[in-house]
This record gives structure tokens, C-alpha cells and sequence, in this order.
């Protein structure tokens, strides 16, 4: 008999914690997205270095910050290889534009990754 009881305690907390267990749809909001924009030499030099990314949002200084996003800029250099290095001298972040020094690492592409 105690082991039917067992059982049957053991399907009924699967199906009370199915049921009625926590879930992290509340969290579901929060998760954050990654943007990644990606441009050539060419246009990036042809745009004195400022690349459009709409998704970057600054707010005003003294709000705390709350609806800035992380954003890193990379740049594959040279070379033909799949290495990727963060451009971190002189990069300027606008509301919805991210200048960016092409002279500091002279690159074929360079890569804006916006966490948000």
C-alpha cells in the first residue's frame, strides 16, 4: 500500500507544480535582445564614421541610465581571418547613431552589437 501512496504522492506534486508552479513568464519582458549591424569600410568612412543603429536609445544624463543599451563596436582589421577586435578609443554614442573613429583600427568591416 505504500508504495501505491508513493506513486500517487509523486503525480500529484507533477501536477500541482505543472499546474500551479512558478514560470518565468514574468521575467519573459526583461530578456534582453542583441542587435548587431554590420557595415563595410566604404560606407563607414563614407559617413565620417557616424553608423545608423535606430535601436540605440541615451535618455538624459542623471535618469540613471535605465534605457541605454550596451553597445560594442568591432573590427575584423586587415587580414583574412575571422579575428574581431573592440574599436574602443573614440566611440560616440547618440541617440540612435554610433560614431565611431575609423583611423583608430583601420578595418574591412566593423560590427555594432547593441544589447538592449
Amino acid at each position: 500500500m505504500s508504495k501505491w501512496v508513493f506513486y500517487g504522492l509523486v503525480v500529484f506534486a507533477f501536477l500541482l507544480g505543472y499546474f500551479f508552479g512558478c514560470g518565468d513568464t514574468i521575467f519573459a519582458e526583461n530578456i534582453p535582445a542583441r542587435y548587431v549591424y554590420e557595415f563595410s569600410e566604404a560606407n563607414a568612412t563614407g559617413a565620417g564614421g557616424e553608423l545608423d543603429c535606430p535601436v540605440v536609445t541615451v535618455g538624459t544624463a542623471g535618469d540613471g541610465g535605465g534605457v541605454m543599451p550596451i553597445v560594442i563596436v568591432y573590427g575584423n582589421g586587415r587580414g583574412q581571418n575571422d579575428v574581431w577586435r573592440m574599436v574602443m578609443d573614440r566611440t560616440d554614442v547618440s541617440e540612435g547613431m554610433v560614431t565611431i573613429d575609423t583611423n583608430e583600427y583601420e578595418s574591412h568591416y566593423y560590427r555594432v552589437v547593441v544589447i538592449k
